[in-house]
């Protein structure tokens, strides 16, 4: 590969000359002639490192204690959300127990549901009381339900 010297033309090579001084004078106007010291605000820069230092660990501190309250309130609100959802899981199996179903827990599997006094399932015919008896393992509970009850029998 062979390279091509380009020969730069007269006026060019005659002008370079006062390109250059043409920037050296464009700088000699850029420049500030005089400057004028505030002593005050020299003192105060070269005195407050420590006060600037001082002032930066005090935001510093601040910002953490935010941040922490900040999570306070995040973790008690998740707290308080997780007690709702377990208040309406209990409710709802207390519900279930109640209608007459059976909860989701494994200990209620092994309860069974006698009927006495030849009750149905469906319903009562007789406006006697409806006597339930719920046995497990550990224990047997009886529950009477008197619907009806008339109070006034003069």
């Amino acid at each position: 590969m062979k390279y091509k010297r380009m020969k730069m033309k007269n006026t060019d090579l005659l002008s370079a000359g006062s390109k250059v001084y043409e920037k050296k004078r464009r700088m000699k106007k850029e420049t500030v002639e005089s400057i004028e010291f505030d002593f005050d605000k020299r003192q105060e820069f070269l005195t407050g490192f420590h006060k600037r230092k001082l002032e930066r660990k005090q935001k510093a501190r601040e910002k953490f204690k935010e941040r922490e309250r900040q999570e306070k309130i995040k973790f008690r609100a998740e707290t308080k959300a997780d007690r709702q959802r377990q208040v309406d899981t209990r409710m709802a199996e207390m519900e279930a127990v109640l209608k007459g179903g059976q909860s989701d827990d494994d200990d209620d599997d092994e309860n069974e549901t006698v009927f006495t006094d030849g009750e149905e399932e469906n319903g009562n015919t007789n406006k006697g009381p409806k006597v339930k008896e719920f046995k497990s393992a550990k224990a047997m509970t009886t529950v009477t339900v008197i619907e009806d009850l008339d109070l006034d029998e003069d």
